[in-house]
């Protein structure tokens, strides 16, 4: 544990760096937690979609690459 502690502690991070950890006790459900290398916060999810809403989260909230890019849509006609 100490020498994860060191490792980590060398990582600089750039905002878009996570550790994802999903349990694996059912194989029909997705939970586990997500960790913030930069900041160390762990969040805890219940399902695919969460996760990546709390990965979207604090990207826009580290401004990574940039929260205000627009979401492109293209139709079909």
């Amino acid at each position: 544990m100490t020498a994860h502690k060191k490792q980590n502690s060398k990582i600089t991070g750039r905002g878009s760096d996570f550790i994802v950890r999903v349990k694996n006790d059912d194989p029909s459900s997705f939970k586990g937690k997500i960790e913030h290398i930069k900041t160390g916060q762990v969040q805890y999810f219940n399902d695919f979609l969460e996760m990546v809403l709390l990965v979207q989260s604090k990207l826009d909230e580290q401004d990574y690459p940039q929260c205000d890019t627009e979401l492109r849509t293209f139709c079909l006609e």
